[in-house]
């Protein structure tokens, strides 16, 4: 099971952009800003959920409708792949990358207490805010503490700019107005209060200057505290195993990846299939705007795209190798006769079976998956690394 799940986190990194059998949507990290009424807001409206087909123009067996793949594809020699041993085996390098990778999920900053807060610096402060006297529902840190960037614009008005030049210890009054589209909130009794255009006083302490983080070492402790929850390890030898394995089959599964790109033929990409895949991907987008409260011109922005045209022109111009290898991979596996059936779905699926095909509206989307999955794990199974 554990190599299964290996092999399907490889397939989904180089092939396919929503991630395989799994719900669209999610929750997007919040970086390292609190959301509170002293963050800014604004009127566009957030994104409604909306249905996905995800059977569209597939077959009930999950294969493409009045599509040959065999009139498309033509395959190489898939059946007895020799890697080069250097090609898969991990170097020392790549392994301590990793390694850095976990302790830097756990690091902690320098607290810098000795001078006054600069443009540009990571700060973390307290804050409690009121209008008129009467505290909000939203506008208080409650002593957690929360890490801002000094002058930035995340906050209402000037909030940010306001701290720059105090010392941590220090408690003072930032005066900002809200916008004039700002949402209202509640006193502590539940009563309304109305911000828009209001006057707001947030009283604030400077608790410290982020400086450079500090890394737990990556040990026997370490591991046993924070990662054996997660991935069952206890020991540090044990996990520098596991992760020498993952980046064996990972680099394994990125190397035959490429050699069929390069090897086989694939005349051109349906349109049927591209914009399929492209109609599911911005219901998928849109959905994870919706389940954050974002307008999708907002998740566009944190994506780095200026808008949903330069997102389309992106899916079509960098994802045409993911779809080639998706069509080699059911090739492959109608090549080989691994049609997968619904007791395959049954196995996938478990429990959540009925679940999982309400969900994706019948068979013919998991049968999908699992037929290209299948050509995948065929080849990797089959390759020999020399």
């Amino acid at each position: 099971m554990k190599h299964a799940m290996i092999r399907l986190a490889a397939l989904a990194l180089a092939v396919s952009m929503a991630a395989g059998l799994v719900a669209c949507g999610g929750t997007a990290s919040s970086g390292s800003t609190s959301t509170s009424a002293a963050s800014d807001s604004s009127s566009v409206s957030a994104a409604s959920q909306v249905e996905i087909d995800f059977s569209k123009n597939l077959t009930e067996d999950g294969k493409w409708a009045d599509v040959n793949l065999t009139d498309y594809v033509t395959l190489p020699d898939y059946k007895n792949i020799s890697i080069p041993a250097d090609e898969v085996n991990p170097t020392e390098e790549d392994l301590e990358s990793q390694r850095q990778s976990f302790v830097e999920q756990y690091a902690t900053p320098t607290e810098i207490t000795d001078r006054a807060v600069e443009d540009g610096d990571q700060v973390n402060i307290d804050y409690v805010g009121s209008v008129d006297g009467v505290e909000f529902t939203g506008g208080n840190t409650n002593g957690a503490g929360t890490t801002v960037t000094a002058g930035s614009t995340a906050y209402v008005d000037d909030f940010l700019t306001q701290i720059i030049g105090h010392k941590p210890g220090e408690t003072f009054d930032v005066v900002v107005t809200f916008p004039e589209d700002y949402n209202d909130s509640t006193d502590a009794d539940g009563n309304a209060m109305v911000l828009a255009g209001k006057e707001a006083v947030f009283k604030t302490t400077i608790n410290y200057i982020e400086g450079d983080p500090i890394y737990p070492e990556f040990n026997d402790a370490f591991v046993a505290e924070n990662l054996q929850s997660q991935y069952g390890w206890t020991t540090a030898a044990q996990a520098n195993e596991e992760i020498t394995k993952t980046l064996t089959e990972y680099n394994k599964s990125q190397y035959l990846q490429n050699y069929l790109l390069e090897n086989a033929e694939v005349k051109e990409v349906p349109e049927v299939i591209t914009n399929t895949l492209l109609e599911q991907e911005e219901a998928n987008l849109n959905n994870t705007a919706a389940a954050n409260g974002l307008p999708v011109e907002y998740l566009l922005m944190m994506y780095g795209y200026e808008d949903l045209d330069a997102f389309r022109e992106a899916f079509k111009t960098q994802y045409t190798d993911q779809i080639k290898l998706q069509m080699i991979f059911e090739a492959i596996a109608d090549a080989e006769g691994l049609q997968p059936t619904d007791q395959d779905l049954k196995d996938v699926f478990g429990d959540n079976y009925d679940t999982a095909l309400e969900t994706y509206g019948g068979t013919a989307y998991p049968l999908h998956k699992l037929r290209i999955d299948n050509g995948y794990n065929f080849v990797m199974e089959n390759a020999t690394v020399a």
